[in-house]
């Protein structure tokens, strides 16, 4: 993917340069858009990695839209930004391409959205030691419901970046599972200083089983756009298989952010840190474009 993207983006930049001594009636074509653009969450935006780059956004500089921009050798305008639910990061989209970022010059998208579709903190909470399981199956029960909003958001957002950035290689990514396999309890950091948030293996399952509903929606989504529009140029990445092993209290290093009370760090809780920030950007590069 990386040798075509580059050769993707040599040959905008020739083509813009040839256009020069071409006729007025040549020049008609539209040649806005920067190369690549990333909309998306937190994740996307690297929340939990500082120093941000946007602290209203918690965009940091770590984020994997920066890494696999140095990857292909381009530069990168990313609108992503913490706490944005599908409809969010399609106004993300909407937005960019008013201001000319996105447009037919664009060569790559990359899209994580869906997790704000859900009651994540809350599920979260009600699973660990600070919750009960009589909460956690409680809020376990409302996901399905909420999931289903993900599933026309996405087709929404792809619809949208398709409708301005015609050329480009939409990249659509999951969300990695939290937790690796484990016996009794996790510790998966501190909520308040000497107030340990822990996780056991049976609500981390719980955890993990609620990400692969969210991974299974997000391709649901894809799937209902391209039942529409038939499209070799969208694409999902899978993440999981990358982070196996490198979740909490999992047998690698870990690639999540762990809780941290107080503090600048303490939204980095179940974000991806700088590793899993890389791994993310190795993933979407290992894609073949169409």
């Amino acid at each position: 993917m990386k040798r075509r993207i580059i050769a993707a983006l040599a040959a905008t930049g020739l083509a813009v340069t040839m256009a020069v001594g071409l006729a007025p009636a040549a020049q008609a074509e539209p040649t806005w858009g920067s190369a690549y653009v990333a909309i998306g969450d937190s994740v996307a935006a690297g929340t939990g990695n500082m120093p941000y780059v946007d602290s209203g956004c918690l965009r940091s500089g770590k984020a994997y839209p920066n890494v696999l921009a140095g990857m292909l050798g381009s530069a990168v305008v990313s609108a992503a930004c913490t706490g944005s639910p599908t409809g969010v990061v399609a106004g993300q989209a909407t937005a960019l391409a008013q201001q000319g970022i996105l447009g037919p010059n664009t060569r790559l998208v990359t899209i994580t959205a869906g997790v704000n579709n859900l009651p994540w903190i809350p599920v979260l909470l009600a699973c660990s030691s600070l919750g009960t399981p009589e909460a956690c199956a409680g809020v376990l029960a409302t996901l399905p419901q909420a999931g289903a909003t993900i599933v026309p958001g996405i087709a929404q957002i792809i619809g949208t970046v398709r409708a301005v950035a015609k050329n480009a290689h939409i990249v659509v990514t999951g969300y990695p599972y939290p937790f690796g396999e484990f016996s009794g309890m996790c510790s998966i950091g501190a909520g308040a200083p000497g107030s340990p948030v822990k996780f056991s293996s049976a609500s981390a399952f719980a955890v993990n089983g609620a990400v692969t509903g969210l991974n299974g929606a997000v391709q649901l989504g894809i799937s209902t756009y391209l039942g529409q529009v038939p499209d070799p140029g969208v694409s999902y990445v899978d993440v999981t298989q990358r982070f196996d092993g490198h979740g909490f209290c999992d047998t690698g290093e870990r690639w999540m952010g762990g809780m941290v009370p107080n503090g600048p760090v303490k939204d980095r809780g179940f974000h991806p840190n700088v590793a899993g920030q890389q791994a993310y950007a190795a993933a979407i590069a290992a894609v073949p474009m169409p």
